[in-house]
């Protein structure tokens, strides 16, 4: 069993590792962003090779620790959703997007990778992290499409086990990133049209469907 000092140890690291700094946590739960959609969002989730957004693996995995406060394996605000899936399991971009970070993060996120994204016409980003060492060898710049390999579930950095935890922000705010995935999840890359917010504006341009796409 870990002392009171190990444990306060591993949640100042854990704070580093966090996106979210302690100025913008919420003062309740009610401030925290998030994007609506019409139905409860299930814990299963498929891929669509013509979806505007997917989730992060071909096949549903399972969820462990959600978006929000937690108390366990440590207290702090979770800014991201944490995916279960066993060790080598590949990882695949959420959206078009261009690196914006790749490698080992100095804030406790390990091997990772971090993605921008134009998404309904908003400025959105994907952090990958914990992942095997040297899953990928992209660099800042490269532009990878919905689909593509980012790397593979790992254990670095301040990780407990091998995981995928996932952080979104959209116009640079934190957001729960499974409401996120399930709106997004369902709107086809060539769709004319997108509802947010109960508006409709143009859909972003993000690509054409390959042949054989994924």
């Amino acid at each position: 069993m870990q002392s009171s000092t190990e444990l306060e140890t591993a949640a100042a690291q854990q704070g580093l590792f966090s996106e979210v700094s302690a100025a913008e946590v919420p003062a309740s739960l009610s401030d925290i962003t998030a994007v609506a959609v019409d139905e409860v969002v299930e814990g299963n989730f498929t891929f669509r090779a013509n979806a505007l957004v997917n989730y992060p693996f071909a096949q549903s995995v399972l969820l462990t620790d959600p978006f929000g406060y937690r108390t366990a394996p440590v207290a702090q605000f979770h800014d991201a959703q944490d995916f279960g899936a066993a060790a080598g399991t590949p990882i695949q971009a959420i959206a078009d997007g261009t690196v914006l970070e790749a490698g080992f993060a100095s804030d406790g996120c390990g091997f990772g990778l971090k993605l921008e994204h134009d998404i309904d016409g908003k400025e959105v980003t994907s952090r990958y992290c914990h992942m095997q060492d040297a899953s990928h060898t992209y660099k800042v710049g490269d532009v990878l499409k919905m689909g593509d390999l980012v790397g593979k579930v790992g254990a670095t950095g301040m990780a407990f086990g091998a995981h995928l935890h996932m952080a979104v922000r959209v116009d640079d705010e934190p957001v729960d990133p499974m409401p996120f995935l399930a709106k997004y999840s369902r709107v086809d890359r060539d769709a004319q049209k997108v509802t947010t917010r109960g508006e409709t504006s143009p859909a972003p341009t993000v690509g054409t469907p390959v042949p054989g796409e994924r």
